[in-house]
């Protein structure tokens, strides 16, 4: 019977999993704005030195210290090179978590590292529209 339990339990919670993503998928397929976790790391102006808020759609990424406003949020050049996407490195900054993923692109000369849940970097992937999406 606990297993029966269990199982429902695990139906449910893997349900209302998928019925995020998917309202998700639907907000950032609509031009709505997806926000979540993540921080930006290396060249100014647009780094900040804690993690935050990434504010991601189809045509931006940015960085905010606010979930709900995009008022304070610092736009993301839209021609970063991506150069690699990993998981944290030992000398990556430390408000880059340790099971995120990493984007590593270039703004010219300067390094801009991007950090988020692996589950949210598409979101970085189409709004700074890197190939492979």
């Amino acid at each position: 019977m606990l297993v029966d339990i269990l199982g429902a339990v695990v139906d449910v919670l893997v349900a209302v999993a998928r019925a995020e993503e998917r309202k998700e998928r639907d907000a950032f397929a609509e031009g709505r704005v997806v926000v979540f976790d993540g921080c930006v790391a290396g060249a100014r102006p647009y780094c900040r030195p804690t993690a935050e808020f990434l504010h991601a759609s189809a045509t931006a990424l940015a960085i905010s210290p606010l979930r709900g406003t995009n008022a304070r949020a610092r736009y993301l050049p839209s021609d970063l090179v991506l150069v690699e996407v990993r998981k944290r490195r030992e000398g990556d900054p430390e408000t880059i978590e340790k099971r995120w993923t990493v984007f590593e692109c270039r703004d010219g000369e300067d390094v801009v590292l991007i950090g988020c849940a692996s589950g949210d970097a598409r979101h970085v992937r189409r709004a700074l529209r890197f190939d492979g999406d």
